[in-house]
């Protein structure tokens, strides 16, 4: 699996990243892309509302293939996985992104609302993430009580990366076996009932 973060990675090399990149500049060799590295994996492309129009058309022509093709080997089916988070109906219409790619990347579409609408979603969510963060730094995971309140009042405008750096950072700041409201960094407003 490879993700690729078309919003991070500059312009010019987001084409070069997924396809690969030709022998230039004293480099005599062939670079290969993600999509060949990965060939019969999965390939996740983070923010493809960024991809700048040159990848576009050549994902377009990939994804168009019945199969992607390893040079020098038989075919292979790659799953690619698209994430965006802008409405790509109104980026269509806006004519920013190409509905004949989005038809492609998009066979099925999940819609993921924000956490701040997922209800009690987000205490389900931080008892999930919390051991699994807490076992990396070697740290106990438990939450106060009180902390559940305020995390279902909070709006999250970072949404799960928002909660998962914040449970890290409560995490590794806690000096007790209990994270409380005071070792996170939530908005004054919530500090208090």
């Amino acid at each position: 699996m490879a993700i690729v973060d078309c919003a991070a990675t500059p312009g010019g090399l987001v084409a070069d990243l997924l396809f690969g990149a030709p022998a230039e500049h004293g480099r005599p060799w062939f670079r290969p892309g993600v999509l060949e590295l990965v060939a019969g994996g999965t390939v996740i492309l983070e923010e493809v509302c960024h991809l700048p129009e040159a990848a576009k058309a050549k994902l377009l022509k990939a994804l168009g293939q019945p199969s992607m093709r390893r040079r020098r080997s038989g075919p292979a089916r790659t799953w690619v996985i698209s994430t965006c988070n802008v409405d790509m109906d109104e980026v269509i219409r806006r004519g920013r992104f190409g509905r004949a790619l989005f038809q492609r990347l998009a066979p099925v579409r999940i819609a993921m609302p924000p956490l701040r609408q997922c209800g009690n979603d987000v205490l389900v969510i931080a008892d999930w993430l919390l051991p699994r963060i807490c076992a990396q730094y070697h740290r106990p995971p438990l939450l106060a009580p009180e902390i559940g309140p305020r995390f279902m009042r909070y709006a999250w405008p970072g949404n799960v990366r928002e909660l998962t750096h914040m449970l890290t950072r409560a995490a590794l700041l806690t000096a007790g076996p209990v994270i409380s409201v005071e070792n996170l960094d939530l908005p004054s407003y919530l500090e208090s009932d």
